[in-house]
């Protein structure tokens, strides 16, 4: 996937910012396995964290879902204006241009 996104950027630094992105990620999902090793629950340990930290990927997408934080404003131009309220016209039209 890395690789896709890095082609698709042209060896911008937008290419670099994603595949630094994807290295914290990686970072971040070691280190609660490592933590749960060292302080002695043993080796199947990080099955369990591993599992608590995917059990957090609901509660963070309802919050993002509620406060609008998911998407910035829309383009200018685009059909909708920011907050993903479509305009006026196109309300009355149906959604249709």
């Amino acid at each position: 996937m890395i690789t896709r996104v890095t082609d698709a950027a042209g060896g911008t630094p937008l290419a670099a910012a994603n595949v630094s992105a994807s290295n914290v990620g990686n970072a971040l999902g070691a280190w609660p396995g490592g933590l749960v090793i060292s302080s002695g629950l043993g080796y199947t340990a990080p099955l369990y964290a591993g599992a608590a930290v995917v059990s957090l990927r609901p509660a963070v997408m309802v919050v993002t879902a509620r406060t609008g934080c998911a998407a910035g404003p829309a383009p200018a131009g685009s059909r909708q204006e920011a907050g993903g309220v479509p305009r006026e016209a196109e309300r009355q039209a149906g959604g249709r241009r």
